[in-house]
Formats: structure tokens, sequence, C-alpha cells
């Protein structure tokens, strides 16, 4: 990553949490992208990406969500799905006014997939483009109606109770290296609560439900052999977009996670994701320029 200048740092997201962020900074860059990570994990897990953009002057943002990484908050729980997307869009307004003139593209990966289409439909035009990385829209298989009642029940009465994510790690990636690395990172966890339950469910089928008022340009990939999403979400939310600019890749046998796949698999997607948003980089927001520069962001080298 010697192209980029790293530096970490934090934001105060809704109710005053410190939520961690990371940025590598590129010289002269042309457009910036930010990146809102899946569930369980943090911003650290995206260095395939983050190596394959280098020296192609795109500036790169990640943070981690509240509850997850370095950030604030009990691992796993959140009390209303829209506490991610504030924390998303304080975070982005940071990036703006840092290059008012520079176009910024969103990348959400799964859960991430998710909170950038709700950012999107709330706040669309900051955006020059949106990518959607396996979003995390329709489940593999549909829970029983028992464990749906359960937990709707204890979202009401015991909305923090933590329980197993029940994800199977050897299921995000066919290297075997990125599926030993995700098990024996600290930063990684297994744990969901009872409301971040009911609040995805209800998220994802807004996402779904408002896909048609999606109009900036979008780019979906998905891998067909995804065991922890149905790529069909990615399908709908291709299909009724509204977006003129709109692209869909779907990544034949791979598993969810297809930026980790094996080298050449992976390579195929990472080159897909810089060609897409390079084309689209020389395009500049209007009136950017009479914008004031805000400091909202604190880092440190």
């Amino acid at each position: 990553m010697a192209d980029y200048q790293h530096e970490t740092g934090s934001i105060i997201g809704k109710g005053g949490l410190e939520i961690f962020f990371q940025r590598w900074i590129s010289p002269n860059p042309a457009a910036s992208l930010v990146i809102a990570h899946g569930l369980g994990e943090h911003s650290g897990r995206y260095g395939n990406l983050i190596n394959w953009l280098s020296g192609k002057k795109i500036s790169i943002y990640a943070l981690d969500h509240r509850g997850h990484g370095r950030s604030a908050g009990k691992r796993g729980h959140v009390a209303n799905f829209t506490d991610y997307v504030d924390d998303l869009s304080f975070f982005i307004d940071g990036v703006i006014d840092e290059n008012p003139e520079l176009p910024v593209f969103l990348l959400g990966h799964s859960m991430g997939g998710v909170i950038s289409m709700l950012y999107a439909l709330r706040s669309q035009e900051k955006l020059a483009g949106l990518i959607l990385s396996s979003p995390g829209l329709v489940p593999t298989v549909d829970a029983p109606k028992y464990k749906v009642a359960l937990a709707s029940l204890l979202s009401k009465y015991f909305p923090s109770l933590l329980v197993s994510n029940e994800l199977d790690a050897n299921n995000i990636s066919h290297d075997r290296e990125m599926v030993a690395e995700y098990l024996n990172d600290p930063l990684v966890h297994d744990r969901i609560s009872a409301r971040w339950y009911t609040e995805f469910i209800t998220s994802a089928e807004e996402c779904l439900n408002r896909a048609g008022e999606i109009t900036i340009p979008l780019f979906v990939f998905h891998g067909t052999d995804d065991r922890l999403v149905d790529f069909s979400g990615s399908i709908q939310v291709f299909d009724a977009a509204s977006s003129r600019d709109k692209t869909k890749l779907l990544l034949e046998g791979l598993y969810h996670e297809t930026m980790n796949e094996v080298e050449y698999e992976r390579e195929k997607v990472l080159a897909a994701i810089a060609k897409w948003i390079l084309a689209r980089a020389g395009k500049r927001k209007k009136s950017s320029t009479k914008r004031k520069k805000k400091k909202t962001h604190k880092a440190k080298n």
C-alpha cells in the first residue's frame, strides 16, 4: 500500500458513541471510495481491494460500524438500524468536506450493503455511485416461524440479549487462508442481539421494497454459490432500480466474500470494481466548490 498515506481516527456517532475509521489517501485522487463492512467484521478486512486500487488515484475511507471492530458499542447489538445509517451519513459528510470536488462512491458488503442502500435512499444525491457486494437482502434459508416469533418477542422485552449469528465461516470463501484469518481475527465476532435481528429483517425488506427509488449509477455483484445470502436479492434490486447506468455481475460458483476468494477469482472482481469506478470518476460534483470545508474527522498517522 505504498501509494497511500494511511491514517486512523474516530468520529462521534449518534448518541455520542465513538466510531473508529481508517483512510488511505491517494496523491492527486480522482475519486473517494467509502466502504461499509459486513456483519461481525471490520474495516481492516478489505486489504485485497485496497491493494488492488493502489496507484489508481482513488482515496479510500472505511469505518467500523458501532458494535464492531474498534468502535464503541455492544458487540452485535443496535437499538435501531438507522443508527448505522446515521453514523455512515456523518462519516460521508466528513469525506465530502475534505475533498468537496471529488465524486464519492459507496461500497457496502453484506450487512453493509443494506446500510448503504438505506443511506442511498436517504441521500443518493451525495453519491456518484453505489456498489453492492453480496448485499444481505434475502437469506439462503428462511427462519422457522417460531424462531421469528421468538425473536420478535425477545426484541421487545430483552432487546440486547445476544445469541450466535449461526454463520459458518467456511462459507465466506474458497480460500482456506482467508477463512483461517477470519476465524483467528480478534476483531471479528459472531454475536447478534434479538433487536439487531428484527431491525435487520425490517431494513432488508425496506431496501427491496424501495429499490425502484435508486437512480444513481449502480453496480451489484454476487457469487452464485453464496451460502449465507441468496443472490436473488441482488437480482431483485438490480431489476427494480431506476438507474439508467447499472451493472450486474454474477460470479459463478463463488461464495459470500467474492473480493476475498482464491486469487484468480477475486482478481476478476477487483478489476471490475476498479474499472467501474474509474469510468465514472471524471464526473465532478455539481456546485461542490461552494461547500465550506469542515473538520469533522480527527485522525492520526
